[in-house]
Formats: C-alpha cells, sequence, structure tokens
C-alpha cells in the first residue's frame, strides 16, 4: 500500500465537510495537495487507471474525488469525499455509460485500508471475468452502507 504520513493520514481522517469545502475553494494547488495525500493513502490494482479532480474534470461534485478504472473500461470505481454533497466518505461504482451510480461504502472517516480492499476486490472480480451486476452484488456484501 502506498502509505500517508502519520500526519495525513491524521489531517485527512479529521477532517470534516466543511474543511473539505474550504479546500476546494482555497484553489487549484490546496485541492492537488489533498488529493495527491488521500491517493497515497490507496493501492491500485495491476494496470489500472488512476485519476484525480483537480478543478471540474470529473463534474466538481466532491472536493476530492478520485477514479479508478480497470484496463478496458466497463466501470470506474471512484472514491469521494465530504462536502457539501455528502457528509461521509463514498465509494461508488459508475457504469462505463455513466447512467448507473451504485454507492458500494460510505465511511465516516477515510480509511485507505478499507478503501483499497473494496478496489481491489473490484479488480479481482473484474480480472476474473465477472459482469458488472456481479461485481456490485458482492461489494454491496462486503459491508457496503
Amino acid at each position: 500500500m502506498n502509505t500517508l504520513t502519520l500526519s495525513e493520514s491524521s489531517r485527512v481522517s479529521s477532517m470534516t465537510p466543511d474543511a473539505f469545502e474550504s479546500v476546494r475553494e482555497a484553489g487549484y494547488a490546496y485541492r492537488c495537495e489533498l488529493t495527491h495525500a488521500v491517493m497515497r493513502g490507496l493501492d491500485v490494482p495491476t494496470g489500472w487507471q488512476v485519476n484525480g479532480e483537480y478543478q471540474s474534470e470529473f463534474g466538481g461534485w466532491f472536493p476530492v474525488q478520485v477514479r479508478f478504472t480497470p484496463p478496458g473500461g466497463g466501470f470506474r470505481v471512484e472514491v469521494c469525499s465530504p462536502g457539501e454533497i455528502s457528509p461521509v466518505w463514498l465509494v461508488v461504482v459508475v457504469c462505463e455509460s455513466g447512467r448507473t451510480v451504485s454507492v458500494v461504502r460510505s465511511l465516516a472517516q477515510f480509511d485507505g485500508r478499507i478503501i483499497s480492499h473494496v478496489i481491489s476486490l473490484a479488480a479481482a472480480l473484474n480480472r476474473d471475468g465477472y459482469r458488472l451486476n456481479d461485481i456490485l452484488a458482492t461489494l454491496g456484501m462486503e459491508g457496503g452502507l
């Protein structure tokens, strides 16, 4: 696992939704710093792409939003911070067309271990040829909401 430093982990875990919004409002450099801190706390499955939102590339819904996309696409797993839209961390799966969004996990505080497990499980199921509906069902049974 990439690791957050102790100070980064404490900072990210203790931030309130308003604090995340303040970082977003502070501008690009601050948002990049926070997004990269979150990324350092998450594992990226082999062959997957990871992208962070720094301005409004993904619609600007969350102060921190990180996308994980498997080789060949089909869907993506997105990690979304608390903020104006949600008071908790959300891990969502979005189908390739973007028409279906499923919340597969919510967390009161950032926990890179749990979030990395969700992404890793999605990667393993995808690699083993499971359909998106089966991946969603399995992720939901893992402890979701």
